[in-house]
């Protein structure tokens, strides 16, 4: 897993910095010698959409999604199981709905032959992308349930009382 973690990590690095580059080149292109980069708006979107969905079954494998503990003062072996499974299941539910529709969207568009309006890049491809990491992020989401027997032995962690409104 870290190995894979690594590999789209990297992915996503060479394609920020790929972004970065473009909006560079785009912005001195369209300020300093008049004349931008045609299509660059599309790249941009499209390479958004891809690093995004590449990049949050990360997040849902490192938890590192955003929690608020709004309850912490009930803090509790069964709540944070509870919690646990809310965040899989729901996360999960969400992601594979996304996949679904996309893989819909990317079905009809590929019927339409839809293109970008600049460059003329099929968009067919690019949902069929989005589809599959939305689909794979899902599953992701269900990888922190095999911490679940470790969570209902282990001694549920203390409130931070500087973290405390109370």
């Amino acid at each position: 897993m870290r190995l894979f973690q690594g590999l789209v990590a990297i992915a996503a690095a060479v394609l920020i910095f790929s972004l970065m580059m473009l909006t560079l080149f785009d912005v001195i292109g369209r300020n300093i010698l008049n004349h931008p980069i045609r299509g660059a708006t599309e790249l941009t979107e499209i390479g958004l959409v891809i690093l995004s969905f590449l990049l949050f079954p990360i997040v849902a494998v490192q938890q590192r999604h955003i929690v608020a503990d709004v309850a912490d003062v009930f803090q509790s072996r069964v709540l944070d199981a509870l919690q646990l499974l809310l965040t899989a299941g729901l996360g999960c539910g969400f992601f594979a709905l996304i996949a679904w529709r996309m893989w819909l969207m990317a079905e009809r568009s590929a019927r339409y032959n839809d293109v970008t309006a600049s460059l003329g890049i099929p968009i067919a491809p690019v949902l069929y992308a989005v589809a599959v990491l939305a689909g794979f992020g899902a599953l992701c989401f269900l990888l922190p349930l095999r911490d679940l027997p470790r969570v209902l032995r282990t001694q549920a962690k203390a409130a931070d009382p500087r973290n405390s409104i109370l």
